[in-house]
C-alpha cells in the first residue's frame, strides 16, 4: 500500500509539474525583445523604437542589403524600410508575422515580402521541433535504461554504446525526415550531426546523472532534459514568445539548441549554429563527467562499500 501510495503521489506531481509549466511557457505568446532591423538613421531608428515599444529592439542599417543578410544570418526576425518589409518564415511563423504586423503602424503601406519562406514540406514549420523531440525522448529512455540495468556493466562498454546509439540515432532522424517522409529535404548530412549530438547530449546526462544520483539522478535528467528543456524551446512559437524565464534558458538546454541547430541548418545555411552545437557538445561532456564521478560516488559503489 505504501508503495503504491507513494507511485501515486509521484504521479501526480509529475501531472502538476508538466501541466503547469507547459501551460505557463505557451499559453500566452508575445514578442519581447524581437530584433528588427530598420533601414535608415539611428534618429529614424529611436523613432521606430518607440512607435514599436518593448517589445521590439529597432537596430539602424545603412542599406537595405546589410539589412537583409543580418535577416538571413538570424541576428534580426525582420527589416522594416520606407516601403517594404523584409520577413523570414522559414525562422518562425510568429516572429514574421509579428513583425509584419508591427511594420503597418510605422509604414502602413509598406509590401511584406518573404524572403526565406517556408517550404511546402513543411508548411508550418513543424518538423523541426518533431525531429527534436523524436530523437530527445528515446535518447532519454537509452540512457535511463542503460543507468539502471547497465550499471554492472564496465564503463568501457557502456560509454561506447552511447557513442555507437548516438551516431546511428543522428542518421535514422536524417532519414526520417529526409528520405522517408521528406520534410526536411537537402540536409542529410547536416541533419544527422545535430540529431546525433541531441541524442549524445541526453543519453550521456541522463546515463551519467543516473549512474552518479541513481533515482534521484534519473528523475533530475527527466525534469531538466524533458520537462523544462521542451517547454523552453520555443516549439511552434519560438523561445523569443516565451516568458522571459524560459526564453532565457531555452537555449542553454539541448532541445532548445537542437531546435535552432536544426533550423538554422535547413533553412539559413548554418548561420548562427555554432553556439547550439556547443551547447549539445558541453551537454554531452557534462554527461561523461558526471558519469565518471558515478564510478567513484555512485549508489552502486556506496552500497558496495556498505553492504
Amino acid at each position: 500500500m505504501k508503495l503504491a501510495a507513494r507511485l501515486t503521489v509521484a504521479g501526480l506531481v509529475l501531472v502538476f509539474a508538466f501541466t503547469s509549466l507547459y501551460v505557463a511557457a505557451f499559453h500566452a505568446p508575445r514578442p519581447k525583445g524581437l530584433d528588427v532591423a530598420f533601414v535608415g538613421g539611428s534618429a529614424q531608428a529611436a523613432s521606430v523604437q518607440r512607435a514599436l515599444g518593448g517589445a521590439f529592439d529597432v537596430h539602424a542599417y545603412d542599406s537595405e542589403a546589410r539589412a537583409r543578410d543580418a535577416l538571413l544570418e538570424t541576428d534580426v526576425q525582420g527589416v522594416v524600410d520606407r516601403d517594404r518589409v523584409l520577413v523570414a518564415s522559414a525562422g518562425g511563423i510568429p516572429p514574421a508575422e509579428a513583425v509584419t504586423a508591427a511594420a503597418r503602424r510605422v509604414a502602413p503601406g509598406a509590401a511584406v515580402d518573404d524572403v526565406r519562406p517556408l517550404p511546402a514540406s513543411d508548411r508550418r514549420g513543424l518538423s523541426p521541433l518533431f525531429a527534436v523531440v523524436g530523437t530527445l525522448i528515446p535518447s532519454l529512455v537509452f540512457g535511463v535504461l542503460l543507468s539502471v540495468f547497465g550499471r554492472g556493466l564496465p564503463a568501457r562498454v557502456r560509454w561506447p554504446a552511447i557513442v555507437v546509439f548516438a551516431f546511428v540515432a543522428g542518421f535514422v532522424t536524417a532519414f526520417d525526415t529526409d528520405v522517408l517522409v521528406g520534410a526536411l529535404n537537402g540536409h542529410f548530412a547536416g541533419i544527422a550531426l545535430v540529431a546525433g549530438l541531441l541524442a549524445l547530449a541526453v543519453s550521456a546526462a541522463a546515463h551519467g546523472l543516473g549512474h552518479l544520483g541513481g533515482p534521484v539522478g534519473i528523475v533530475t535528467a527527466v525534469l531538466l532534459l524533458l520537462l523544462l528543456g521542451v517547454s523552453s524551446a520555443g516549439g511552434a512559437v519560438t523561445y523569443q514568445f516565451e516568458p522571459g524565464f524560459f526564453g532565457a534558458l531555452s537555449q542553454l538546454l539541448p532541445p532548445g539548441a537542437a531546435l535552432t541547430a536544426i533550423r538554422n541548418v535547413q533553412y539559413f545555411d548554418w548561420a548562427a549554429t555554432l553556439a547550439p552545437l556547443l551547447a549539445l557538445a558541453a551537454w554531452a561532456a557534462g554527461g561523461l563527467a558526471f558519469g565518471l564521478l558515478g564510478e567513484r560516488f555512485g549508489p552502486h559503489v556506496r552500497k558496495g562499500r556498505h553492504p
